[in-house]
């Protein structure tokens, strides 16, 4: 997927999860944003989405069902510690339907409503305090702060010439 990002001319992507996970992950790779290259040869700069070693093992906690699942004061402290600890800033996520505690709720396997529907009701609480708990900002900005983007480009301009025109 990364070579078609490339190909359209995005400039960064933020897809990648360092976590092994039955129906996503790439366990091996980097936890800090930097330049990756595409299978097609092209570069992008990848900003994974955020991990924190526990026991030695790589915790997602990036925001998402990990951000309803796991209590609150643990995503704060993986999350201040990827900041402090890490010298990193961190992704977070979250699925607009994460914070309808009103939504429909469907039959489906106790695993699918375990991973979708658990906290809903909390999930928005948790997102206030959050935004007043961290300092947050643009991916681009932070990117550009990373010296992983040129901070005098106009946004959306293209780093491909070929592709200066879409």
């Amino acid at each position: 997927a990364l070579d078609i990002l490339c190909e359209l001319g995005f400039e960064y992507d933020s897809s990648i999860f360092p976590i092994a996970h039955d129906r996503y992950g790439i366990p091996g790779a980097s936890t800090r944003p930097g330049t990756v290259q595409a299978p097609n040869g092209r570069s992008i700069v990848e900003f994974p989405l955020s991990t924190r070693r526990v026991l030695g093992v790589r915790v997602p906690v990036s925001g998402g069902g990990y951000f309803r699942l796991l209590p609150y004061w643990f995503t704060r402290w993986a999350l201040a510690g990827i900041n402090a600890a890490d010298d990193l800033p961190f992704i977070f996520y979250l699925h607009p339907w994460e914070i309808d505690a009103g939504q429909p709720r469907f039959r489906a396997s106790w695993l699918s409503r375990f991973r979708h529907y658990t906290n809903l009701d909390v999930c928005q609480a948790r997102l206030a305090r959050l935004i007043k708990d961290f300092k947050f900002g643009r991916v681009v900005d932070v990117l550009r702060g990373l010296d992983l983007l040129p901070k005098d480009r106009a946004p959306g301009a293209s780093l491909d010439p070929a592709l200066s025109n879409v």
